[in-house]
């Protein structure tokens, strides 16, 4: 019986969503879902006979059930279509370790390589690096762009934490292309950098009042969502919390030698 609800909601739900917003009779109901009166009639039988439907003072209405079957219907499809739509971005998420509720990315915007524009993603994050005061991100990878809308935020009186893989924060005090920038940000008082030594799955960034969730595959960036989402900047705080707490702040003050045997870091940011 259950089967046959949900099979029957689905066929006429034109009828069952028309019927949601008050109580019609069959004419009015006719005009609404652009339907025949015969095809209106069936619809409306057939919603009856499985008590979805139900007619009462002259008029028809949906019963609790249909609501509920509705209701259910309704945010089963919103999900299923969240799921498709942000799909580019969830098949490079390791499997159980995005947990996210895909309910807080509804409003999300979505970067992936474009034929003519292959760098989407990363053109998109190191713009709204440029735009914030305030950032606080979870690096797996590192991007000369990027670094330098940190640096350029930060020296024109913004802040910055970032929290990298040991590979990062060595390119980031060694690399000749980043060291100038990052021995004059350790002058500020307003840049911290801190070495996570774990496995750090995606970037996860807090850019003033946006979250940016980044995936790559081998270095290679992939896919970048945006929100503003009150309970995905809650997990994202919540995200980089966690990585800060087992994270080991770096002493900018203490030079590094440069290390040409050491691999370059993943790049792409």
């Amino acid at each position: 019986m259950d089967t046959e609800i949900l099979s029957v909601v689905l066929q006429r739900w034109e009828v069952v969503d028309s019927l949601r917003e008050g109580p019609k009779d069959k004419r009015a109901l006719v005009g609404d879902v652009d339907c025949s009166r015969s095809t209106v009639d069936r619809a409306v039988r057939e919603l009856e006979s499985i008590g979805v439907v139900e007619y009462r003072e002259g008029d028809h209405g949906v019963t609790p059930l249909g609501e509920t079957v509705a209701s259910g219907l309704e945010a089963l499809v919103e999900t299923v279509e969240r799921r498709i739509e942000l799909e580019p971005f969830l098949e490079w998420t390791p499997e159980g370790e995005f947990d996210l509720g895909l309910e807080h990315l509804s409003g999300a915007e979505l970067w992936v390589p474009e034929p003519g524009d292959p760098w989407a993603m990363v053109n998109r994050h190191v713009a709204a690096l440029e735009a914030a005061d305030d950032v606080r991100c979870v690096l797996p990878l590192t991007g000369l762009h990027a670094y330098e809308a940190v640096y350029e935020g930060v020296v024109a009186g913004g802040r910055a934490e970032l929290i990298v893989s040991p590979d990062v924060a060595r390119t980031f005090r060694t690399d000749p292309a980043y060291a100038d920038m990052t021995a004059e940000l350790a002058t500020t008082g307003r840049y911290r950098l801190s070495r996570y030594d774990g496995s750090i799955p995606y970037f996860v960034g807090l850019l003033d009042d946006i979250v940016q969730i980044g995936v790559d595959e081998a270095g290679e960036p992939r896919a970048l969502l945006e929100t503003t989402d009150p309970e995905a900047r809650r997990w994202a705080e919540g995200e980089i919390e966690a990585y800060e707490r087992d994270a080991t702040r770096v002493d900018l003050s203490v030079d590094l030698p440069a290390d040409p045997s050491t691999d370059s870091p993943r790049t792409g940011s």
